[in-house]
């Protein structure tokens, strides 16, 4: 599996090795344990899905707060936790945010959850929308309402926060929303039946990330993001103007070589992360509700002045950013930003 594991990015003949075990031994639910009701659509028909990991079992404040605005949104919360452990106090913080609780084994990565969670769900078409989201952004820093009132069914049947187009135009997966017409649709219905526990992340990216919108478009159905691409890209060039503002001496050196890679993978067609690219102006001028976790642990997009997160998001929300650093101090090792 170590060899496997460096080769299969862009081996498909390791992944469909994989996908072959898969079909015998992945069929099924890697569920542990469970607690509460699964919430029925007689009651509940607005779901949302939350997948949580946790090397401690931890649940942190920014969750709870997560899960907070979810349930302030109007949505039924069913909390998946792939943590390898999962502490009897901890999963007592959730009583009162979530109808059901599951813990399961860490196999499939967040699609796997997902899945697991779906097939509990059972008849998907009784459900108005489900939400699929997952702890690997900070927020919201917004309340919900406007974002859940943005993503019109009459626009989409399929709504992400932000899309992609790096292998394939796709939307993200850490914030989907499926109205009904997604939901009775027996493509959809099909793909999570179906579901199989590929241990392999390339494939969870390739066939699932990336292949959800493109398997659903076929079958007639329409998805769009609520901060898409080709906007966020006109708004900088917009405020930019040409390349020639590189030559501009104020701006520090940083900054130049940070704006000439944008303008770089513009003029070659490459795609950028706008969550990453673009956190500060999405979170300022759109009211984007979140900001990637993997920017501030990690910041592997080399962003200039990451610094200033707190002061930007504490000019623009109320949002208590002592939970942001409270889990910063709790999982940073050596580095700050």
């Amino acid at each position: 599996m170590l060899f496997f594991g460096a080769r299969e990015r862009n081996d498909y003949a390791v992944q469909y090795a994989k996908y072959a075990w898969a079909l015998i031994f992945g069929r099924g639910s890697y569920i542990r344990q469970s607690w509460g009701e699964t919430p029925s659509a007689k009651t509940h028909k607005n779901i949302a899905i939350f997948v949580h990991y946790d090397k401690q079992g931890r649940v942190h404040g920014y969750v709870l707060h997560y899960l907070k605005a979810l349930q302030d949104a109007g949505r039924t919360v069913m909390f998946i936790t792939n943590s390898p452990k999962f502490p009897d106090a901890e999963r007592q913080k959730l009583d009162d945010l979530c109808a059901q609780v599951l813990w399961r084994k860490n196999k499939g990565y967040d699609f796997g959850a997902y899945a697991d969670g779906m097939k509990l769900l059972g008849n998907l078409s009784t459900y108005d929308t489900i939400t699929l989201c997952n702890d690997s952004a900070y927020g919201p820093l917004f309340p919900l309402d406007k974002v859940f009132k943005s993503m019109d069914p009459k626009v989409a049947d399929i709504w992400g926060l932000t899309d992609s187009w790096d292998s394939a135009h796709h939307l993200q997966s850490y914030f989907l929303l499926f109205h009904k017409a997604t939901l009775s649709n027996p493509a959809f219905q099909k793909r999570w039946h179906n579901y199989v526990h590929v241990p392999s992340k390339s494939w969870v990216i390739r066939k699932h990330e990336i292949g959800l919108a493109a398997d659903l478009r076929k079958a007639g159905l329409r998805a769009r993001a609520v901060f898409p691409y080709r906007v966020l890209l006109g708004d900088f060039f917009d405020r930019m103007g040409d390349a020639s503002m590189l030559e501009d001496k104020n701006i520090l050196p940083a900054h130049r070589k940070f704006l000439k890679r944008i303008f770089e993978h513009a003029e070659h067609g490459a795609p950028l992360n706008v969550t990453h690219f673009f956190w500060d102006r999405l979170i300022s001028e759109f009211q984007y509700p979140f900001i990637k976790k993997e920017i501030l642990q990690g910041n592997p997009s080399a962003l200039p002045s990451l610094y200033l997160w707190e002061k930007l998001i504490g000019g623009v929300s109320d949002y208590d950013t002592s939970l942001i650093t409270r889990h910063l101090e709790f999982t940073m090792r050596g580095r700050f930003m």
